[in-house]
């Protein structure tokens, strides 16, 4: 049984009828109930499906650093994971069905008018890799406390790597210590600035890749 609030025209909770009432963010829904498909799904929404399952997949572990990246825009109505998908789905899925990939230099793990440091790079030493980046700030292109977020996925292994703590705009560099089974392969990797609070994001920089050889 549906439950009513705030009175007649307020919305409801539950299910009344054929149709479901929720609440998500203080925001009112209702929607039908499911309808168990009756025929195939088209080729197009085969297409679609496999689209939003590879990109999910590579996100989903991820995504409370998608919630930094993308939790200013639209947080109201929608999750930091969700803009990300809208985000990836149809720049860094490429190829042809079935056969889709991810191209990795496309995908996006933020959004935002925050500037980025520049010369950003990353290099490999033993066992350890190295990312750094420019420390000069002025009036309008950051803080010296600004959060600075570096990922590293190793396809081989579906894994993804980085630093022990956040470093911050200021330290220039920051390590990531690589793992003793990843020994073969390559890396990708990315980096994307925060104001201190996460009020003000950059946009994500793709690194390119490391060897892991």
């Amino acid at each position: 049984m549906g439950r009513i609030r705030n009175g007649a025209n307020g919305g409801f909770k539950g299910k009344a009828g054929s149709v479901i009432g929720s609440s998500w963010k203080s925001i009112n829904y209702i929607k039908g109930l499911y309808k168990k498909r009756s025929k195939p799904a088209s080729e197009e929404q085969l297409m679609q499906q496999a689209k939003f399952s590879l990109i999910t997949a590579f996100l989903f572990p991820i995504k409370a650093l998608l919630r930094i990246g993308y939790g200013l825009k639209r947080a109201n109505t929608n999750t930091g994971m969700n803009m990300a998908l809208k985000a990836n789905i149809n720049e860094a899925v490429v190829g042809t069905y079935p056969n889709y990939m991810l191209d990795y230099s496309k995908i996006k793990l933020s959004a935002g008018g925050l500037f980025t440091a520049g010369s950003e790079a990353i290099s490999r030493t033993g066992t350890e890799l190295t990312v750094t980046w420019n420390t000069t700030v002025n009036a309008v292109s950051g803080n010296t406390d600004d959060s600075v977020y570096l990922l590293v996925y190793h396809p081989a292994s579906e894994q993804f790597l980085t630093t022990d703590v956040v470093p911050l705009r200021s330290d220039g560099e920051a390590a990531i210590n690589i793992p003793a089974h990843i020994t073969s392969g390559e890396g990708h990797a990315w980096i994307f600035y925060a104001e201190r609070k996460a009020k003000e994001v950059s946009k994500s920089i793709y690194l390119g890749t490391v060897s892991f050889d």
